[in-house]
């Protein structure tokens, strides 16, 4: 009985240590489309998906192309196959640009992820 308390107790703990965070250089939009090798993103005119600084978004949709070695995280920090991210349309991810300019990382937010890149952006902008 002690062996499996300690073992839910554990199982328990990791859980709540897995939690992740977006990283500050990860860029935000809401994904509209796949089309491999293309993705569409948008920032759906919300001032808080500010994408960069150069305004690669500017309130309307971009096509971006993506990696070979694309990686993708869904809401449960699960990596997924490529086949998998249209049925994520619509929802807010996070990515990443190599130096030529095509995403090599996403990472479908939560809403949790969400409010915090809000609270971010509100602090950047003060």
């Amino acid at each position: 009985m002690r062996k499996l308390f300690t073992l839910l107790i554990l199982l328990c703990s990791s859980l709540t240590w897995a939690q992740r965070t977006v990283p500050d250089d990860m860029d935000v939009a809401v994904l509209k489309q796949v089309a491999y090798p293309q993705v569409v993103l948008s920032n759906d005119g919300i001032s808080w998906l500010k994408i960069l600084t150069l305004g690669w978004l500017d309130n309307n949709v971009s096509a971006f192309n993506t990696t070979h070695d694309l990686r993708i995280r869904d809401e449960r920090n699960r990596f997924v196959v490529r086949g998998k991210l249209a049925s994520k349309t619509g929802k807010t991810v996070a990515v990443k640009r190599d130096a030529e300019g095509n995403i090599n990382e996403i990472w479908v937010l939560t809403e949790g992820e969400e409010e915090a890149v809000k609270q971010r952006a509100a602090v950047r902008q003060q």
